[in-house]
């Protein structure tokens, strides 16, 4: 214990989940010097580089290997015990939270919680992004709070970040109530056929259908495409849950869709940084809460 400065402790775990100076750099808020030089000491310490050059980037040697996940653990009980502190009272919380997420989301989950927490904390204000490509560099940056999005659509170094998963959806075809030309359920060979919205690409080519015959394209906006479907013959894959709130009351119908799909997972990640941070464990406990009842 007397050889290793413990500051160090944060840096190692940094530089062993990113595997890159730079991003580990980003990860914990410091400049890309002060990594290097935390590396430089840390290779001292262990005697062993711990990084190498692979191609264009760099790899964890077998020992930085090994010591990922007892690292990982003895961040965690650390911040076990840092967490014990005076109780939380979130009326007396003045803050605002950014949450990069979709308007699905914000639809569907945002909202409830808007209602569940306006009384109890008053003060609290709400700060909603739209996700992008850099939505794991913002995470990285601790330039958010939270990201809510689709396991399947996240890269795959979001998992070296916390994450809980909240709910799961599906997809099911909507179409107007006087729309006679789609059938329940409707194969995917007839949904090919028929004039359909395309807006999820990545939902388009798993299920197959031909992005190329898309009689309109929308951006990632969730809940435009139900009202664009409404009153014409266009058809579109909507989130089930997205269907259920207001899906009767613009004039639709939902049909299933006689496919195999997976489930969408919704998950929300957070900067290790706010673990232990009462206000924002109060946050994903609200949210928790909420997604377990829509």
């Amino acid at each position: 214990m007397s050889t290793l400065d413990l500051n160090l402790l944060v840096p190692l775990h940094a530089l062993l989940v990113e595997a890159n100076v730079t991003r580990a750099a980003e990860r914990t808020g410091v400049g890309q010097p002060a990594m290097s030089a935390s590396l430089a000491k840390l290779r001292r310490h262990f005697g062993d580089p711990l990084l190498v050059r692979d191609g264009r980037g760099m790899k964890l040697t077998p020992l930085a290997t090994s010591l990922l996940e007892p690292v990982t653990e003895l961040l965690g009980s650390l911040r076990t015990v840092l967490d014990n502190r005076a109780p939380f009272d979130p009326a007396a919380l003045r803050r605002t939270f950014t949450i990069i997420t979709s308007d699905y989301v914000s639809t569907v989950l945002v909202k409830p919680l808007l209602r569940a927490i306006v009384t109890e904390a008053p003060h609290v204000r709400i700060n909603l992004v739209q996700p992008g490509l850099s939505m794991v560099s913002l995470l990285r940056r601790v330039e958010c709070d939270l990201v809510i999005a689709p396991q399947a659509l996240m890269p795959p170094d979001a998992l070296t970040y916390q994450h809980r998963v909240l709910f799961t959806d599906h997809f099911v075809v909507v179409a107007d109530k006087d729309n006679d030309s789609v059938h329940d359920p409707i194969s995917i060979e007839e949904l090919s056929r028929l004039p359909y919205l395309g807006f999820h690409a990545p939902v388009l080519r798993e299920l197959g259908v031909p992005e190329d015959d898309v009689c309109a394209r929308v951006p990632t906006h969730f809940t435009v495409a139900p009202h664009l479907v409404a009153g014409t013959r266009v058809v579109a894959l909507v989130y089930t849950k997205l269907f259920e709130l207001f899906g009767a009351d613009a004039g639709l119908r939902a049909v299933s869709l006689d496919a195999q799909q997976r489930p969408v997972v919704e998950m929300m990640f957070w900067h290790p940084k706010y673990n232990a941070d009462p206000a924002h464990t109060w946050l994903r406990a609200k949210l928790e809460e909420v997604a377990a009842t829509v």
